[in-house]
């Protein structure tokens, strides 16, 4: 695990950076809950999580990793309403797509391409032909309630410009 984190850090950043710029609240939330579970003793295998938060580098406390799979219409649920998930596609596919089909957004998601997406609040669909991995990152509303951090507040358009 440790090894993985590591390789990851570089990757991880970036994901945080574009949190950042595109939801401010949600990179607020989840540096928050970072800190809060360093803090916390309470937490099961706390002792073991210490080396983990030294070199984890990303503001989310949640990631999936979904490998070689389309996803059905679905909400993220587990994830905050109020933040953005952000989702990273990877890999040697040939035919990418990902598609909010209520707005009837459709979406070209070939490798390297990076969406950010309230995906608690809004339905979504990916389909892929070929070998492919979505890293997936999110803050998940029962550990926030539980480290006590607030969720977010939805961002709008002035958030965005100060």
């Amino acid at each position: 695990m440790q090894e993985w984190i590591a390789a990851m850090q570089e990757t991880n950043t970036l994901i945080g950076a574009v949190a950042g710029l595109i939801n401010p609240e949600t990179f607020i939330a989840g540096v928050g809950s970072i800190k809060a579970i360093g803090k916390d003793n309470q937490i099961a295998k706390w002792e073991k999580l210490a080396d983990l938060l030294a070199i984890w580098s990303s503001p989310f406390i949640a990631t999936s990793l979904i490998n070689n799979q389309d996803t059905p219409l679905h909400w993220d649920n587990g994830a905050t309403y109020a933040s953005m998930d952000i989702l990273a596609s990877v890999g040697p596919f040939q035919i990418g797509r990902f598609m909010v089909l209520i707005l009837e957004y459709k979406f070209l998601f070939s490798s390297g391409t990076v969406i950010g997406l309230l995906g608690r609040v809004v339905l979504h669909v990916a389909q892929v032909t070929g070998e492919r991995l979505c890293y997936a990152q999110y803050l998940r509303e029962n550990i926030l309630d539980t480290l006590a951090v607030d969720e977010p507040e939805w961002t709008n358009i002035h958030h965005l410009l100060q």
